[in-house]
């Protein structure tokens, strides 16, 4: 997979914090990701998606998303949200390593 282009928009929520979307399309890549414990930055499977501007309205039109449990969650259901422009609610649900999301939807 390619390293995405910058800018990088991490969907990085808080535990309990939902957001509410329509992905109007999808790309598969990495990301170069720097934490406190590797500032080298490590290369992490990504999934962008593209939203409405009425969903995002600062920054870049799309959400990163690199959660892999996330990405299970939603690349079974991509194609279709991406065809019906549904809208779909996420919810996360614990703090990283563990967290987990829920996707509802609307």
């Amino acid at each position: 997979m390619a390293l995405l282009e910058a800018p990088i928009e991490l969907l990085d929520l808080a535990d309990g914090e939902s957001v509410e979307l329509s992905v109007l399309r999808v790309l598969k890549g990495e990301v170069r990701i720097e934490t406190r414990l590797e500032p080298e930055g490590k290369v992490v499977p990504t999934l962008r998606l593209w939203v409405p501007p009425e969903d995002k309205p600062l920054g870049a039109p799309y959400w990163d998303v690199t959660s892999r449990t996330l990405q299970a969650r939603l690349e079974p259901v991509l194609e279709q949200l991406v065809a019906s422009r549904r809208r779909i609610k996420i919810t996360k649900y614990g703090v990283a390593p563990t967290a987990r999301h829920q996707v509802d939807f609307l």
